[in-house]
């Protein structure tokens, strides 16, 4: 299945211009109404409850996900005005200044959806934030729309990175999504570093151990070669990801896994690094492969110079020839 390198996708949408605007406007509202077209329905009233509930009481989202809602209101109005009207029956108590304090957001994969675009229309008529996920620009000219494209051709790719894109306005509003198991009420409370001052910004900063794919766990003798994951295990490896396991969670970076890598035999980097890591039985003691440096205690790579000062540093790259 083409998922159209959603990372390398994910990474560019959220250092757009119009990202940026989009989490601006997310930060200052507090009432969201995400709405969707479709499967994007889905997309739209899991977004409102994680909205919600990783914001710890700073954002009210709500989504007009029930049948019963929608069908009702289809019946009163028309399909393409139900949305209008659920918007309308939810703000009726509203001031003009909790208008301007509330967001509207759209998300369209296919950018024609009638009922979400007439909605964002009479949102901005009404003086609320308005923004539209989309894989395609929509041909209405809606004052104040923050349109932010996915840029990308399946259905399947849009609705899963509509997804991502929600949980990144999340923690770009300086809340924290948390990892699996760790979703109480009381763990958000210890993960969102806006409380207070910590030691550590980021709790994996002390359970996390980086460790170098290549010349650490694989010996890549002969370089990059042909894109493949083709040697032999360092020698020792398998004892010492058993032993660093035990302590700590052990995240494997590799430029492998770049997102804008191109796929070798039909397979992603990443793809071809797990599949050697379970070939060895080395999958069991990795949590991760990322191409991404992650937050650590520490890292271990063939390629570091530890860094004391810089007088240090540069008798130890004078020593490795490097300058």
């Amino acid at each position: 299945m083409n998922i159209e390198n959603i990372g390398h996708r994910f990474t560019e949408i959220v250092n757009t211009p119009e990202w940026k605007k989009l989490q601006e406007k997310y930060n200052k509202c507090s009432d969201i109404y995400v709405l969707g077209h479709g499967g994007n329905m889905g997309v739209a009233d899991h977004t409102a409850v994680d909205m919600t509930r990783l914001s710890n009481g700073t954002k009210n989202a709500m989504c007009p996900g029930s049948c019963v809602v929608a069908t009702s209101l289809i019946n009163d109005t028309d399909f393409t005005q139900w949305m209008v009207a659920w918007l309308q029956q939810r703000t009726s108590t509203r001031t003009n200044g909790q208008m301007k304090k509330s967001l509207v957001y759209g998300i369209s994969s296919s950018g024609t959806s009638k009922d979400v675009i007439k909605a964002l229309q009479w949102a901005s008529d009404n003086g609320m934030e308005t923004c539209l996920l989309t894989a395609k620009p929509i041909k209405e000219e809606i004052k104040g729309l923050t349109q932010v494209l996915l840029g990308v051709d399946y259905y399947h790719t849009a609705e899963c990175l509509s997804l991502l894109l929600q949980y990144q306005l999340t923690h770009g509003s300086g809340k924290e999504c948390p990892p699996i198991g760790q979703n109480s009420p009381e763990d958000l409370e210890k993960l969102n570093w806006n409380k207070g001052v910590r030691e550590h910004s980021y709790p994996d900063e002390q359970i996390n151990l980086g460790i170098d794919f290549d010349k650490v766990i694989h010996k890549c003798s002969k370089g990059f070669y042909d894109g493949t994951v083709y040697d032999d295990p360092i020698e020792g490896t398998e004892e010492a990801l058993k032993k660093l396991s035990s302590k700590y969670t052990l995240i494997c970076y590799t430029a492998k896994a770049k997102p804008d890598r191109g796929l070798v035999n039909g397979k992603t980097g990443t793809e071809l690094v797990w599949e050697w890591l379970k070939k060895q039985k080395f999958d069991k003691y990795i949590s991760k492969v990322t191409s991404e440096k992650p937050r650590a205690v520490a890292y271990i790579d063939d390629k570091a110079v530890r860094f004391t000062d810089w007088d240090s540093c540069f008798n130890d790259l004078k020593d490795l020839n490097i300058i």
